[in-house]
């Protein structure tokens, strides 16, 4: 049976809020980009990959967005097999919402508080190799290398699943970063090592 990860954009560019202070930044831009890089690396692996929500444009209000979300990824884990499958949501942290600049900085990613060993084996992977390339920033990070949350599609998805918080959209150096080339890079490479290594993946 086919290994299959299914990427999980962010919010659209309908939804208010998801960029920088000075407009710079979108989040729904990044994400997207990502994983337009991520999606062929992992294919020319042998995985089977899906997205979730491809589309610049999601559905409105936000519980219908994620309801839906949820609902494609346990249609694939159906399909599929949920032991065969995970999901990997990836966004760009924000420190206030309030449209200011602020100085945490850094790298995070989330499981639900209900989550299964391998979602916690990967978050814990991606963590780390974030650690190792640099990507901490300056915030304190679990001892487990992982955080637990109550998002929506970590909780009501049925396959192992994590959501990675890849900087902040309100911290000028981080923009700056994840701005440019090598930074989208980075991030990318980050997500497929993760998965490499969790699927055991040696090419």
């Amino acid at each position: 049976m086919s290994k299959v990860v299914i990427l999980g954009t962010a919010h659209g560019s309908n939804v208010a809020g998801k960029c920088s202070p000075d407009g710079r930044f979108r989040e729904y831009r990044f994400s997207r980009e990502i994983i337009s890089m991520l999606k062929p690396r992992l294919e020319s692996l042998g995985l089977t990959v899906f997205v979730d929500m491809p589309q610049d444009v999601v559905p409105l209000p936000m519980s219908t967005e994620l309801s839906q979300r949820c609902k494609i990824v346990n249609g694939i884990c159906g399909k599929y097999g949920k032991e065969n499958c995970v999901y990997v949501s990836i966004h760009v942290n924000a420190a206030g919402g309030d449209g200011k600049w602020h100085d945490a900085r850094g790298f995070a990613v989330y499981v639900s508080r209900s989550c299964s060993s391998s979602s916690k084996r990967l978050a814990k992977l991606l963590c780390d190799l974030a650690l190792v390339r640099g990507l901490r920033g300056n915030r304190s990070v679990p001892g487990e290398h992982y955080w637990q949350a109550g998002f929506y599609v970590l909780k009501h998805t049925v396959c192992p699943a994590v959501l990675s918080e890849n900087l902040f959209q309100d911290n000028r150096a981080d923009v700056e970063f994840l701005m440019s080339p090598s930074g989208k890079e980075a991030v990318a490479a980050l997500h497929l090592d993760a998965l490499k290594q969790y699927f055991g993946i040696n090419q």
